[in-house]
């Protein structure tokens, strides 16, 4: 799947402090750098924002359509 700019995701995550958020959509802000994420490690890293405004870093595989 590619994920872009300004889009719309569903969310998923096993993080309990963002659960809350799972089966809601978020919208794609941009990918992160390698400087601010270890791709190399976790893959891809997105700054995403959910519907109450709250922006947070999110995994590539917490992310569907």
């Amino acid at each position: 799947m590619k994920i872009e700019n300004g889009m719309k995701y569903i969310f998923n995550t096993t993080d309990s402090d963002f659960s809350m958020y799972n089966g809601t959509k978020v919208e794609i802000i941009r990918l992160l750098t390698n400087t601010e994420a270890d791709i190399s490690d976790v893959g891809n890293m997105y700054k995403a924002r959910f519907n109450d405004g709250t922006e947070r870093d999110v995994f590539e595989d917490e992310l569907s359509q």
